[in-house]
């Protein structure tokens, strides 16, 4: 199956250290794109990883996630991308939370977000919400609003 080869690929090349594996990653994810499934989110979340050598470029695999909220809204993109946490934990815990930096700054994604972690699973909700509480611990000026916001809907 074509996604099956994506995601090794994706995989493979996550490292990003030369421009080789560069090429091969951005390859991949312009294809897993072309897809146009929602659901091949998962897929891309396992591309990120910490030791990455090139920022920049794995920024690439979060617009490329953030995309499918233009074809099937954020509701349904940002589902899949919260039942998609495991698939990034242990190796992209640092993009993880780029990622929920990302939904914490914005506030229509915020809202819907916060609608989706009581429905997840109970491990993701309860990895979620100390992710969360590490985010607003190292920059409450920031995050603290937006992550009480969430915190108290959860109540």
């Amino acid at each position: 199956m074509k996604i099956q080869f994506e995601l090794t690929e994706l995989k493979n090349n996550r490292l990003l250290r030369d421009e080789n594996e560069v090429e091969k990653f951005e390859k991949s994810i312009e294809n897993i794109l072309e897809m146009k499934d929602v659901n091949h989110i998962e897929v891309l979340c396992q591309g990120f990883d910490d030791l990455t050598e090139n920022d920049e470029v794995m920024f690439g695999l979060i617009h490329a996630i953030e995309s499918y909220d233009n074809i099937v809204g954020s509701e349904v993109s940002l589902k899949v991308l919260a039942n998609s946490i495991p698939k990034m934990i242990p190796h992209a815990k640092e993009w993880l939370k780029i990622l929920q930096k990302r939904i914490l700054n914005h506030e229509p994604s915020l809202n819907i977000y916060k609608e989706i972690i009581p429905t997840l699973n109970k491990d993701v909700q309860d990895f979620i919400i100390s992710q969360l509480t590490i985010i607003k611990e190292k920059n409450p000026n920031k995050f603290e609003k937006s992550v009480n916001s969430i915190l108290e809907y959860l109540k």
